[in-house]
């Protein structure tokens, strides 16, 4: 009976170890792959071979409503999405949210994602926007998707947000505006 303790106790030992390091491998390789880095400006996102890069951030100080053209006048946000796999195309989709501190309406915030030009561009209301995505109980908002080829980038794209002329102005200083960017990409073989 010894014997087949000791078998046991070292089958168990053996696969609680094969255990823990199959979840410190995939814990090393997931953290490998996904890095995000940030300053006071812009941020960069790495996911796999897919990198994002938000510049302009300080655009999205709001400090009164605004009209529509003031809206389309307004510094952009840019980014630009880069392929950094040198075989494999990639195809992402960029979304917007409301974080959870977020006390302004959908109603009221206002995107524009029209180019840099501000003459023919328009906006939409982040809440009519309808392609989303729905998980844990979040709505996402679909401002963008495309396909980068193997070891390339997109176009620098252009976005806009405020908040609309119909909020009052005391009701933004009391809100807080908290939207967040979600990325989802998938590798197309």
């Amino acid at each position: 009976m010894k014997i087949k303790d000791i078998i046991k106790k070292q089958t168990t030992i053996i696969a609680i170890a094969v255990i823990l390091v199959t979840l410190t491998v995939i814990g090393i390789s997931y953290a490998i792959f996904f890095d995000v880095r940030r300053n006071t400006n812009d941020q960069i996102i790495t996911a796999g071979t897919l990198q994002l890069t938000v510049s302009g951030i300080t655009a999205l100080k709001v400090n009164a409503p605004m009209t529509e053209s003031e809206g389309l006048a307004s510094s952009p946000i840019t980014y630009t999405i880069e392929n950094t796999a040198s075989d494999l195309p990639a195809a992402y989709y960029l979304y917007i949210y409301a974080g959870s501190t977020n006390t302004i309406p959908l109603t009221a915030i206002k995107i524009s994602i029209d180019g840099n030009a501000t003459s023919g561009s328009t906006s939409t209301v982040l809440g009519n926007i309808s392609e989303t995505l729905n998980e844990n109980s979040t709505t996402y908002y679909q401002i963008d998707s495309g396909n980068v080829p193997a070891g390339s980038s997109s176009s620098t794209q252009y976005l806009r947000i405020w908040v609309d002329e119909s909020l009052l102005t005391d009701e933004i200083e009391s809100g807080t505006l908290d939207l967040q960017l979600y990325v989802v990409s998938e590798v197309q073989e």
